[in-house]
């Protein structure tokens, strides 16, 4: 999937996440045209950086952890907690990503609610975008689900029972009513 129809961190209206590549996120970037909110994935990774050894003076453990840094951090100022001599050490640096804090389902990228949910029969009913809600109307509504290839149907294996199961269908196909006039 190379796009995600998410609610915009800043107005909560539909935004877009978009991707080149399905299976790499790293030029991922988030876009929303109702407040013209942009963001790229890469301003949300940030270091952790630690120093982990022990003094050349007093041979005592030191040992730091400064988290949240926008940049890799070369070189360090420390002062050993036990002597107090203040030594340039080189630091390790672990990347992470901050995403977004979120209820129910969201995006695998930034962590933003999806756009295109709600609950049908206590179940989480969701789409990632619009082309993957009619793909669901489409399932769902066909009488005859007849598989004619066996290529690109992995969609369909993986769908909840509560979405394949035909006393479903009506109150699913009422939910994408909503979902895709929302």
């Amino acid at each position: 999937m190379d796009e995600y129809l998410v609610e915009c961190p800043k107005c909560k209206q539909a935004a877009f996440v978009r991707t080149d590549k399905s299976y790499h996120y790293k030029d991922a970037k988030l876009t929303c045209y109702h407040c013209h909110f942009v963001e790229k994935r890469s301003e949300r990774i940030r270091y952790q950086v630690i120093v982990k050894r022990n003094c050349d003076n007093c041979g005592n453990a030191i040992e730091e952890h400064i988290p949240n840094n926008n940049q890799k951090v070369s070189s360090i100022l420390i002062s050993c907690p036990h002597c107090g001599i203040v030594r340039t050490l080189q630091p390790r640096n672990e990347e992470y990503f901050i995403k977004y804090n979120s209820c129910g389902v969201s995006d695998p990228i930034f962590g933003l609610p999806l756009w295109l949910q709600c609950e049908v029969k206590g179940n989480a009913f969701w789409a990632l975008n619009r082309r993957h809600l009619n793909e669901i109307q489409d399932y769902v509504s066909s009488t005859l689900r007849e598989r004619l290839t066996t290529n690109y149907t992995t969609m369909v294996k993986k769908l909840p029972n509560f979405i394949k199961d035909r006393k479903n269908r009506a109150a699913i196909l009422k939910a994408i009513g909503k979902l895709s006039v929302k």
